[in-house]
């Protein structure tokens, strides 16, 4: 890969991670880390403010017979929450998937987007978790780690599109490794 192609991922990356920024709503900051992340994966509640096309709808008479939609956005902590299972989902397609070009770079490529994507709504909704005053605690962790697993999907990317080898398979694994980390930190 010459640098061009190069520096059309990087902007690629770049550009999705601006792109879920410039969709988090401006008030959504979460009155807790935990209230975000405490539900289960597959659960469906037609009645939260959460959900987009949710029908928050009270009922009562508003001169029409049905109840109506209302477009809330999803909050920033579910995006974050989502972003991060798609992405150890996409890491993990490309480390089972061996060294196939197509599903291999795609899903890794994805696995990328999806952690700078992460990176960002993370950083947007719990900036404020970070204190280094607490040491080891379960949110400097879960930051710290979450980050660098993000620099090494763009690291593992950007050495695989240039080298085009199997040199990139440590990194890519020790960025899975310190993906699933953080989320065992937060939930256990």
């Amino acid at each position: 890969m010459n640098r061009i192609t190069m520096k059309k991922i990087m902007g690629f990356l770049v550009a999705w991670g601006i792109l879920f920024l410039g969709m988090l709503p401006g008030s959504a900051l979460a009155a807790s880390m935990d209230h975000y992340l405490s539900g289960p994966l597959f659960t469906c509640d037609a009645s939260s403010p959460n959900l987009i096309l949710a029908d928050n709808s009270s009922g009562t008479g508003s001169g029409s017979s049905g109840s109506r939609m209302s477009i809330d956005r999803i909050s920033a902590g579910k995006l974050h929450k989502y972003l991060g299972y798609a992405t150890l989902a996409a890491g993990l397609v490309a480390g089972v998937s061996g060294s196939d070009d197509g599903l291999h770079k795609g899903a890794g490529t994805a696995a990328a987007a999806f952690a700078v994507a992460t990176c960002a709504t993370g950083f947007s909704e719990y900036g404020n978790y970070f204190d280094m005053d607490e040491g080891l605690s379960v949110h400097n962790i879960h930051i710290v780690l979450g980050t660098l697993a993000t620099a090494g999907f763009v690291a593992t990317v950007a050495n695989a599109y240039a080298n085009d080898d199997d040199g990139h398979a440590g990194l890519g694994i020790a960025s899975g490794v310190l993906m699933v980390v953080p989320v065992v930190v937060l939930k256990f």
